[in-house]
């Protein structure tokens, strides 16, 4: 039986446990091992052996070299998919889907990084006719029709730049753009003309716009002659990475190594937060935000999350696991590719849905002992992940870190000492079956 939520951790609190300290374990992935404990407070983190379980990591390592040096001069193209080709890859509004691409160049010209953007779902009609109110960006491509200087831009991991993004500039970079409101995991048409506030005109075409954006650039900018292509995403499309990669393998071309990266969507299953209630403040009666958003958006969507696990689901209630990380990459998990997950233990957006909303210096001390239980159950939720993942998670207070251009290259506090998103993001994208776990507590 497929689970949504998984047995719980029990956990006691520590209230100000900081971001210094934490552990870092290295080891040959798929061989199984014995994760970490979750900790208690700001005990987490990660033992030897890469995690528990999964099957052998057969992803062979690879040499980044660069025949050219400086930015990478290639523009970023605004592409829109076309309607005639591609009639299902559509906006909630009806509008085209779109992707920006920078072409690579010289020895990067068959690697790629193909971005699915982030930024949240809606799941009710509420919810959908606020997000085309206050987000129209998030729900339409004409504004980047009107003016493409709107489009989404490539930072932090989609950079240019060799001293920001030294592994990764001069290849071909793809940010697709989010346009569907579904975590990338619908497959519905809507009835008769867009009202926004209508849900039931609304396309929620997620699965479409992404499998049409790679058809779109094997067919017209070169993705058919990849030797390489990393799948990545951040929030929402963190989640996408998750809902798809096991889809967008069978995809790309069959000679070309993939791998698969997702930021800030790994989801910690902590209760809303109550200060009514007793420490930490983590309220039994109100089960997480997503769970119940989530349980409704899919049938607003007819969405499905990971295919190999979609396959089994029989419920509502079991497809909803489907878009579980802690289920997808556990030892017995639907996903077992190699995969890099970065998360902040204090997943700002998360805790926000949560019910912490206070973050600017003024939080009260129930809302810190909630937040350092929220980061405790994260970690022992990352220590279960299988042996082919690899992990990033730095206890900080943020939520999107690999494209953001600061926070992709800023050091970040581990028992081995500083290190940065974007080393490791190139240590592992180079051998992902070398497992490294920094996990600060």
């Amino acid at each position: 039986m497929l689970r949504w939520r998984p047995v719980a951790v029990t956990l006691a609190i520590v209230l100000l446990a900081g971001c210094g300290g934490g552990s870092r374990s290295t080891s040959g992935g798929g061989t199984g091992g014995t994760g970490g404990t979750g900790g208690t407070g700001g005990t987490g983190g990660t033992g030897s052996g890469g995690g528990v379980g999964g099957a052998a990591c057969t992803t062979p390592p690879v040499t980044i070299n660069h025949t050219t040096s400086g930015q990478n001069p290639n523009p970023n193209q605004l592409v829109f998919l076309s309607k005639s080709a591609y009639p299902q890859a559509v906006c909630n509004d009806g509008t085209q889907g779109a992707y920006v691409l920078r072409a690579g160049q010289g020895s990067g010209v068959n690697r790629w990084v193909i971005s699915l953007e982030g930024g949240s779902d809606c799941y009710d009609n509420t919810s959908c006719s606020s997000r085309a109110a206050g987000s129209p960006k998030l729900v339409s491509t004409a504004p980047f029709a009107s003016d493409p200087s709107l489009a989404p831009g490539m930072g932090g991991l989609l950079s240019s730049t060799p001293t920001t993004n030294p592994d990764f500039y001069d290849a071909n970079e793809v940010q697709i753009i989010y346009c569907s409101s579904d975590d990338w995991s619908g497959a519905k048409a809507g009835a008769g003309t867009f009202n926004a506030s209508d849900d039931t005109t609304w396309n929620f075409q997620g699965r479409a716009i992404l499998d049409a954006a790679i058809a779109d650039l094997k067919a017209n900018h070169g993705l058919n002659s990849a030797t390489e292509v990393m799948l990545t995403g951040q929030s929402a499309g963190g989640l996408g990475v998750y809902v798809n990669t096991n889809d967008v393998a069978k995809l790309v071309p069959t000679s070309a190594r993939f791998v698969s990266y997702s930021d800030a969507a790994f989801y910690d299953e902590v209760n809303v937060f109550n200060p009514g209630v007793a420490a930490p403040y983590d309220d039994p009666s109100q089960a997480p935000a997503q769970d119940s958003t989530k349980g409704v958006g899919i049938v607003l969507w007819n969405g499905t999350g990971d295919a190999a696990c979609a396959a089994l689901a029989t419920t509502n209630a079991e497809q909803l696991g489907c878009y579980n990380s802690q289920q997808l990459l556990a030892a017995n998990g639907t996903i077992t590719l190699p995969m890099l997950v970065s998360e902040a233990q204090q997943d700002q957006a998360q805790l926000s849905s949560n019910g912490v909303t206070a973050f600017a210096g003024n939080l009260t001390s129930q809302e810190q002992a909630y937040i350092q239980y929220f980061a405790a159950n994260m970690r022992a939720g990352l220590a279960t992940t299988n042996g082919n993942v690899s992990i990033f998670s730095p206890d900080v207070l943020v939520h999107v870190e690999a494209t953001d251009p600061t926070l992709f290259v800023q050091s970040q506090t581990f028992p081995s000492g500083q290190i940065t998103l974007q080393q490791v993001v190139g240590a592992w994208y180079k051998a992902p079956c070398t497992v490294q776990r920094d996990i600060a507590n």
